[in-house]
């Protein structure tokens, strides 16, 4: 299985809730914690999906349209 970076999220809430809908959906997913430089630091969330779920999660999450992709 070879992960993609689905988005980013500003915290783990908003994470979490893209991979409930993800799941909801059939699609497992990882979320990966980030702190990105900077002062102060900032922290952020990275959801990532199979290579093969990704264009099928950019459309359940919005942001592709379904024509697209």
């Amino acid at each position: 299985m070879k992960l993609q970076r689905l988005t980013d999220c500003c915290n783990g809430f908003e994470a979490n809730l893209l991979q409930g809908r993800l799941e909801s959906n059939g699609i497992r997913s990882l979320i990966k914690n980030e702190i990105m430089g900077g002062y102060p630091p900032m922290s952020g969330c990275a959801v990532f999906v199979d290579d093969g779920d990704l264009p099928r999660a950019r459309r359940i999450i919005g942001l592709v349209s379904s024509g697209e992709a």
